[in-house]
This record gives structure tokens, C-alpha cells and sequence, in this order.
């Protein structure tokens, strides 16, 4: 997907291809110069210049004078939802490199102090429900969301829940984790923690889905709240990186106070970023600007076995950037 986010120019013209109807009226069927000049409401040297840019990305394709979509891009725009969301937030959090590339580079500290980034992700924003609170953690959810959509299913894939009955997600933001993981297991029935605009936003998420019923939302803080016990799974998916490492310890616990004997915990969280083997993408500057949060294995490893964990088993998953799928029993 990043292949048609590579830089700030081509991001750009593909934005103003989705904004301007150009992929939905390609999307239908092929089109001359002159209908797709109507479509778009451009004028022809503006059009022609799209074009161009977009068959040099391998959007669009020419055939003798209809333009239609290549092969490559039909199937990219299967994943619409995250191609959007990696535009929209790439461009929220651009000017943050433009403005501080030097503080990104050599002090963590002075960086998130300076930049947009992390106002963003204002988790206090999330405590009390006001129409404004709401509207501004649904936008830092609709990413956290969009990119769980997908990730869930190599998780999925990679992890057998026929076994549990029921299952806590820590953190669980909208609910789209527990939502992927109940659409495949209808025994499952999932409660999600989470800060109180973030459940009230996340109940109407899963609202219009057939295994709504079987997610419940918690609002609370679980570094101090009491948690629900008697849990056969409890889950982290991309939440520990955000908190430090006394954090991280706390929350672990907690999940082993909720487990039932012989429970077990996952962990689903990014791992550090390998050397670049091409160059960043545009599109990932989401995903990117977190890299010194991404924590090495080693690091949850002794978390879960001060807690009292054991069975403690570690893979790795190659998604965008490497993930770590971490499980752990209750004894």
C-alpha cells in the first residue's frame, strides 16, 4: 500500500484523486479526457496533470483514449479505509517533521513538548464526555481503528481463541480488536476497558455489527480501577508502547489479578523498527514518529515473568513494521 504513499507529491495527487471523484468515476468504469473533466469539475491542463502523476504511480493506466484503473490499485482500494486514514493523518503530522526534525532527532523529550503529535493523542481529552471531547478522540480513533482492522487478522492468524469463553481487552479503544476476534468465535463474549469518551465512542462503533451484543464497555482507568475477574484471555493490543515502563508493569499485574487460574495474557504490540532496507514512506509518518516507543522483547519478557507469569512464548509477525505476538499463563 505504501508504494502509492512514497512522498509528499504523489500522496497529495492521490488525495486529490479520491477528493476530486476522479477513483470513484474510474472505479465504475473507464473514461475519455473529456467525461472525466466533467466528473471532476477540473479544467484539462489540471486533469492532464492528475493523469500524468497517476500513471507514473501505477493508479491509472492509459488504453488508446480511455483512462481506467490499473489491476494493482483495484485491489489496493480493498484497503480504502486505511489508504485514507494513512493520508489524512500523514497530513496532520508532517508539519511536526518539517517544523522539528532536529528535536525528532536528538531529544524525545523537547519533541513531544513542541509538536502537534501528541495533542493529538491527548488521552485527558477522554475523560469527560462533551460533544467537543468527543468529536476530537473519534479522530485520533478512526486511525487507531483502521490500522486494527487489518492488524487483527494476523493475530488471528497466528492465534487459536476457540478455547477461551471470554476475553478482556486492556485498552481496547474503539472495540475493533475484540469486534474482529468475536466475528470469527460467536462463543467469545468481550469486555473492553477504556477511558470514558473512548467507550462512548467505541459502543457506537461495534453498534450496527451482528456480535454487538457480546462487547461490553468498561470506562474506567485500569492503572487503579478494579477489573472484571474471572477472565480466560486478557489482551494489549498497541497500547503498552505508549506508556512507560512502571506503567506497563502495572497494567500487566492488573491483567493477572483479572485472569482466572490457568488464564493466559496476549500481548499484540509493535517491535522495533528494523534498519530501513527502502526509503520511509510518507504514508507511515503515523506509525513512525512512535519509534523509539517500540520495545524490545526482552523488556515484556521480564514484565510478565515479575508479575508471576509463566509459559511465556514470543513470535514475530512481519506486518508494516514487525509485531510481536506475546502470550502468558496464570498459574
Amino acid at each position: 500500500m505504501d508504494q502509492y504513499l512514497q512522498d509528499f507529491m504523489q500522496t497529495q495527487l492521490l488525495k486529490g484523486a479520491f477528493d476530486k471523484g476522479l477513483i470513484d468515476t474510474l472505479a465504475k468504469a473507464p473514461s475519455n479526457l473529456s467525461n472525466l473533466q466533467k466528473a471532476t469539475a477540473t479544467d484539462g491542463p489540471g486533469l492532464q496533470f492528475l493523469l500524468s502523476a497517476l500513471i507514473q504511480s501505477n493508479v491509472v493506466k492509459e488504453s488508446a483514449e480511455y483512462f481506467e484503473l490499473t489491476d494493482a490499485f483495484i485491489e489496493a482500494l480493498y484497503y480504502r479505509d486505511l489508504l485514507e486514514a494513512k493520508i489524512f493523518f500523514a497530513n496532520l503530522l508532517a508539519p511536526d517533521l518539517l517544523e522539528h526534525i532536529d528535536t525528532f532527532l536528538s531529544d524525545e523529550g523537547e519533541f513531544m513538548q513542541c509538536s502537534h503529535l501528541f495533542e493529538l493523542f491527548d488521552y485527558h481529552r477522554a475523560l469527560h464526555s462533551t460533544p467537543e471531547n468527543v468529536r476530537f478522540t473519534a479522530r485520533w480513533m478512526k486511525l487507531t481503528s483502521t490500522l486494527t482492522r487489518y492488524e487483527a487478522g494476523a493475530c488471528l492468524a497466528h492465534h487459536d481463541f476457540s478455547a477461551y469463553q471470554n476475553i478482556m481487552d486492556i485498552g481496547g479503544n474503539s472495540g475493533e480488536f475484540v469486534l474482529q476476534i468475536t466475528a470469527q468465535y460467536p462463543q467469545l463474549q468481550a469486555t473492553v476497558i477504556d477511558l470514558p469518551v473512548v467507550c462512548e465512542v467505541g459502543t457506537q462503533h461495534v453498534s450496527s455489527h451482528p456480535q454487538a451484543s457480546r462487547i461490553h464497555f468498561i470506562p474506567g482507568d485500569a492503572l487503579v480501577d478494579r477489573l472484571p475477574e474471572n477472565q480466560c484471555l486478557v489482551t494489549f493490543k498497541s497500547i503498552l508502547h505508549d506508556w512507560p515502563v512502571e506503567a506497563c508493569q502495572r497494567f500487566i499485574e492488573q491483567a493477572h489479578d483479572s485472569l482466572k487460574s490457568n488464564g493466559e495474557l496476549l500481548i499484540f504490540e509493535r517491535a522495533p523498527i528494523p534498519p530501513f532496507t527502502t526509503s520511509p514512506a510518507y504514508g507511515s509518518i503515523s506509525t513512525l514518529l512512535f519509534f523509539r516507543s517500540y520495545r524490545p522483547a526482552d523488556i515484556y519478557r521480564n514484565l510478565l515473568m515479575s508479575a508471576g507469569f509463566s509459559n511465556i512464548e514470543i513470535q514475530t509477525i512481519d506486518l508494516e513494521t514487525p509485531f510481536y505476538l506475546i502470550t502468558a499463563r496464570k498459574v
